[in-house]
Parts: structure tokens; sequence; C-alpha cells
């Protein structure tokens, strides 16, 4: 059953709707994108409620393990969000706990075989099969911790083409991790403790994404009430012999990788008082109105 889902001030409501992909949530509007910095830290998300995080009861596991875990072995919250003109971008906060590190992998095509965090993106909910036309309509970008040597923060998956990462530098995209603790290595966390690393970027996203660049690409422009093509999916893993063993995510289905019909939306929800940054009022932000746009996506 395809599900909405919004994590509501007294939890998550769950109601089917004709419209969604494979599952539906709501992400809010960043009040002021000039006090968010890219860090990979969470203190500039205290504006946040609570409630909007996702975390694993509201997630689903592709690969057929039972899920979620225990909390002792796997956790995670996620938080995402959006900004108007003339800051424009996509922002997500997400820490891990995790009972072991792993990193194994050197080429970043393969990020996914580590512990690492996949973000699919059809900003104009084309959903069609964006590996054939060289991701011109969707993109599966691939982030990871401690990359290895000589290589980038952030990678599109699947298209080896040097020049279509052009979307994954500053300032199209800001990305930043932490790990905790700081010298925390693959197969050597002692028993019985874990390991807590995070994710955090803000990031421009497009209805057309040109290899060669920004120039030939048509950003994407948020405003509330929008529905975003919009997959998060964690790898998980801990022997390198074994590889990927869960992959926890926004979807209950696989195939998101290619086509976002196979993957989750995002429904864009406006901020009582947001900016759009340099602390310009944006006026359609209200929210009385936010919760009653939330109503009435649910009872569709």
């Amino acid at each position: 059953m395809k599900k909405l889902i919004l994590a509501a001030v007294v939890g998550a409501f769950f109601v089917s709707t004709a419209s969604a992909h494979q599952a539906t949530y709501f992400m809010p509007q960043v009040p002021n994108p000039d006090n968010m910095v890219i860090d990979g830290n969470d203190d500039d998300w205290g504006w946040i409620d609570p409630a909007f995080g996702i975390t694993p009861d509201l997630m689903f596991e592709i690969l057929g393990n039972p899920f979620p875990p225990p909390k002792d072995d796997w956790d995670v919250v996620l938080f995402v969000a959006w900004s108007t003109q003339p800051d424009n971008a996509l922002y997500y906060f997400a820490r891990v706990t995790d009972d072991s590190l792993g990193l194994f992998v050197e080429n970043p095509q393969e990020y996914w075989k580590d512990d690492s965090l996949e973000i699919i993106i059809d900003a104009d909910h084309s959903s069609e099969n964006f590996n054939e036309t060289e991701q011109t309509s969707g993109q599966q970008y691939g982030v990871r911790i401690k990359p290895a040597a000589g290589q980038p923060d952030t990678w599109i998956f699947n298209v080896p083409q040097e020049s279509i990462l052009w979307s994954t530098r500053d300032p199209f995209m800001i990305f930043s991790w932490t790990v905790d603790p700081a010298d925390a290595e693959p197969l050597s966390q002692p028993a019985g403790t874990t390991v807590s690393y995070t994710y955090e970027a803000r990031q421009q996203i497009y209805t057309f994404h040109d290899k060669n660049g920004p120039d030939g690409s048509t950003e994407h422009i948020f405003a509330a009430d929008q529905v975003i093509g919009l997959t998060f999916q964690f790898d998980e893993t801990e022997n390198p012999e074994v590889g990927r063993e869960m992959q926890p995510g926004t979807t209950p289905v696989d195939g998101a990788f290619q086509d976002n019909s196979n993957g989750s939306d995002f429904i864009t929800v406006p901020t009582d008082g947001a900016t759009g940054g340099g602390d310009r009022p944006d006026q359609t932000a209200v929210e009385s109105q936010s919760w009653g746009r939330i109503k009435s996506q649910m009872a569709r």
C-alpha cells in the first residue's frame, strides 16, 4: 500500500494516497537560510519540530532483513527541509548510530557497498529512467564519511563522466560530515560501544541537469505545496566480505536508483515568518496555513 507519512506533533500518521509514489513525507521550510552552517553539526537545526524527524519506525528496509534493528545495532534520525529564493535549496541532516563502522571501498562509484547515504532526486516528478538520459531528469548522489584518499566527498552514481560531477561541488552542493569518536576506524569498534556519524548538506536541485554544467541546466525553484521526487537510502555494512547487509530508507521497493516511481515523495510545507535568505520576509509562509495544507494532503 502506498503511504503518506507525516511526523506531526502527536506522532506519525499513515494514510493511502493515489497521487504518491511509494511513500510521501513532509519537509518544512528553513526559517532563515543565513543561519544554516553546513558543518555536519545539528546546532543550526534547533528550529525544526522534532516530529518531522524520520526515524527507523518511519522507514523501510528493501533487502528483506528484520527491521528496525535494535537501536544499539543501528539507528538514525533524518531531517529534510527547503528554502525559497534567493537561497532556493534542499537541506538535509542525518545522524547515524552504528555498532560498527563499515568503510572499505576506495572507488566512489561503489560507495553504496559501504556505510553511506544515497540521495535520489527527481525534482519535476517526471518518474522516468534517468540512467538512460545521463541523469538529466533525475540524479542519484552518494555521500560517505571519510572518503578514500584523493576522492571527493560526493559523487553521482552510475554515470562515470567526470564532467557530470559539477553539481556536487560548492556552491551547487555543500556537504560536510562528522564522526564520533573522531578516530573511529572500520573493524575496530570495541564490543558493546557505538560510533555516531552525521551527514549535512545544502544542495541546489534541477528539473534539467546538463552534464556539462549549470549554463545548460534548469534549476528547480522551490515553493510551498510542491511534490518533490526525493528518496533517501542508507547503506549499512559491517564486513567487507559480505558487503551491504541492510538498506533502510524512505521507499519500500528497490529501483529508485534509476526511476523515482520506485521512490518516495516529499511535500514542501511553509514555515511561519520564514525568509529566503538575506532576512527577506516571505509573506506566503504562514504556519496556521501550513498545518491546514498538511491536513488537506492527508485527506486526499
